[in-house]
């Protein structure tokens, strides 16, 4: 590249970053979240129990999670061009799909494949890795803005599919998100997206390479922080702390969030009121991810994540005396901005400890995990419903399963750098 090439005034990086936000907003079509407004309409057309339709949206997320190492090393070699562009093509296929089966093991077939591209193409994986790739001063806020759309689009289109199926059914639903995303997410991130700044002549955040990078106080990638590879991450204790604390984190909020409509109408909140506090706990669990993105720039991701579980855990405990709406919405914006930091901040820990060189396989090999607790969230507190026929002896556990992963995060010091790598860049530990 000319080194007297102006430098453009929107550094390529945040053009990355949007497609891959949009990816993951449609994508939330295949969410918890968003699955369990369509779980009336499809037991009731069907005649399914809702632990049997249930049980594909928890094989769907597992088996997402066994799929994300492959994923993952795919994503450090080919970056999200590919990878995206073909699978929200494959998802809109699904979408399709959906909308022709008749019998139960095509449902669960359709919407595993779905599930599967989805987590890993557009909500997770591939786009994640592109942010390490992209940003390291504003890694934080890219990562938290990135986390966002998920949660942010469950909200909205559990709004939109509303609205259509009001008017046209519930088929309509899929159909037209399909058609969105071959337009709005397959063919742009075709055009758009590249694996990282280096392949356009800039390294992370922005600055050219050649004398600009040099003059420059920042460092050139090779020197830009830690160089692990996935075999010395995974040796390490600090990993298995993190993986620990994040399933326990993801099994308390997946389970409470998607049973969180069914709790409020057991306790007399009004369906349509139930469901307005859900859609608000999506969306300020989405605003949430971007606060603790903010904030990780400026204090410790570490301690960061303590917090957010042991407020999660305060949550909780309100929960258990919600009687009234107010009081559902309320519980509603305190669980969302809590219960949803940890899952941004475990990635820029991740990236932090870790480094951007095998961030893809690195994330791929814990995400698995991550699924697993997303997963039997809902089905552990589906089978303790049953049992019990409350939920609050499960929420009573959750508040101490909260402290207990708080604990586990508050351990997962930085790991000692293997001799060879890299670290130019420390950071004091708390």
């Amino acid at each position: 590249m000319n080194p007297e090439m102006k430098k453009p005034k929107i550094f390529y990086g945040w053009y990355i970053l949007a497609i891959g936000m949009f990816g993951a907003f449609l994508g939330a079509a295949t969410s918890q979240v968003f699955m369990s407004t369509m779980l009336k309409p499809l037991t009731e057309e069907f005649g399914w129990s809702r632990t049997t339709a249930t049980g594909a949206i928890t094989t769907g997320t597992i088996m997402a999670g066994l799929f994300s190492f492959p994923f993952g090393k795919l994503a450090d070699r080919y970056g999200p061009r590919l990878l995206s562009s073909l699978g929200a093509f494959v998802i809109a296929c699904a979408y399709i799909g959906i909308t022709k089966f008749s019998r139960l093991w095509e449902f669960y077939v359709v919407f595993v494949i779905a599930r599967v591209v989805t987590s890993n193409t557009l909500s997770s994986i591939v786009p994640q890795t592109a942010a390490v790739n992209w940003f390291r001063r504003f890694r934080g806020r890219a990562l938290g803005m990135l986390s966002m759309a998920t949660p942010l689009g469950a909200s909205v289109l559990a709004f939109v599919a509303q609205l259509i199926m009001d008017r046209h059914g519930w088929r309509t639903v899929f159909v037209s998100f399909a058609v969105v995303m071959v337009l709005l997410v397959a063919i742009p991130a075709a055009l758009v997206l590249r694996r990282r700044p280096e392949d356009l002549g800039l390294v992370p955040d922005g600055i050219h390479s050649g004398p600009e990078a040099a003059a420059s106080k920042e460092l050139p990638p090779a020197q830009e922080d830690v160089a692990w590879t996935v075999g010395q991450a995974v040796r390490t204790r600090t990993m298995w702390l993190l993986i620990a604390a994040m399933l326990m984190a993801l099994l308390i909020n997946a389970g409470v969030g998607f049973h969180l409509v069914a709790y409020y109408t057991d306790v007399g909140i009004v369906p349509s009121a139930a469901v307005g506090a859900l859609s608000i706990y999506a969306l300020t669990g989405a605003l949430a991810n971007v606060v603790w993105g903010f904030l990780s720039e400026r204090l410790p991701e570490r301690i960061l994540a303590s917090v957010v579980m042991i407020l999660t855990s305060a949550a909780i405990l309100y929960l258990q005396t919600v009687r009234t709406i107010p009081e559902a919405f309320l519980f509603a914006i305190l669980f969302g901005l809590t219960s949803r930091g940890e899952g941004t901040l475990v990635n820029i820990i991740m990236a932090h400890y870790y480094g951007r060189n095998s961030y893809g396989a690195i994330s791929g090999f814990v995400h698995p995990f991550n699924m697993i607790g997303l997963g039997f969230g809902p089905l552990i507190c589906s089978i303790g419903f049953d049992l019990t026929g409350s939920y609050h002896m499960l929420f009573r556990v959750f508040v101490v399963a909260s402290l207990i992963s708080a604990l586990l995060f508050w351990l997962a010091r930085k790991p000692s750098l293997p001799a060879g790598n890299l670290q130019t860049h420390p950071r004091a530990e708390i």
